[in-house]
């Protein structure tokens, strides 16, 4: 993580206000690194969920899973969710966000962070906009400003999002308001309709391709 993301991140929560008993870093790391370190978040239950296991320390809890599925954390159980440099690598991630929104309590604040792409004026050539490179086996994604303000934060208040740094990462916050859990609801359950198909599509084709590769001749 780039020092000036984290910086910025920690000086977001500072100037929230937001004392939360409860975080959950998504997709975090436990080491020096992580955003729970921070001098805000001491007194608080700390949470870091990533897909590969890590050992717990320092007062930070690791725990292994994925953030598609967040089952295990209860409706509205965290005061803070935090993410950085996580959604870019998560083939699915609105069920993510789906996720942070619900186990996000009304009145408590969501940061997300993830590389994107802004109008440049000085650095865009014709059509092309500057990006961050393709830096991970598994990176799927970049952001605008929009996705950001209108997917991420959707239905949610106080939204800013912010460019930082060259090549742009974009850092958005927001506050969960009250009745958001409905709607969510809603949302999520549409967006399960929609991929439910291209998931079995998927999983279909991926099956064909296993047979095919394991018998080339049949």
């Amino acid at each position: 993580m780039h020092p000036r993301v984290q910086e910025q991140i920690h000086a977001i929560i500072r100037t929230s206000g937001v004392r939360p008993r409860r975080v959950l870093e998504v997709g975090g790391v436990i080491g020096p690194d992580s955003l729970l370190r921070c001098a805000e978040l001491e007194g608080a239950a700390r949470y870091c969920l990533n897909l590969v296991p890590m050992t717990s320390e320092d007062g930070i809890t690791a725990v292994k899973g994925n953030a598609n599925d967040m089952r295990r954390f209860a409706d509205e159980s965290f005061d803070l969710v935090l993410s950085n440099a996580t959604l870019e690598h998560d083939r699915r991630f609105w069920l993510s966000v789906a996720e942070m929104h619900r186990v996000l309590a009304p009145g408590g604040l969501l940061v997300i962070g993830v590389p994107g792409y802004v109008r440049d004026p000085e650095r865009d050539h014709g059509r092309a906009t500057h990006t961050y490179r393709v830096h991970y086996r598994f990176d799927y994604y970049r952001f605008s400003e929009q996705a950001c303000r209108e997917v991420f934060f959707d239905g949610f208040d106080d939204v800013v999002v912010e460019p930082i740094l060259e090549p742009p990462r974009l850092i958005g916050h927001g506050v969960k308001p009250p009745g958001a859990r409905r709607r969510l609801r809603r949302g999520l359950r549409s967006v399960m309709q929609r991929t439910a198909p291209l998931e079995a599509d998927r999983h279909r084709a991926d099956a064909h391709g296993v047979r095919q590769r394991r018998h080339p001749e049949g």
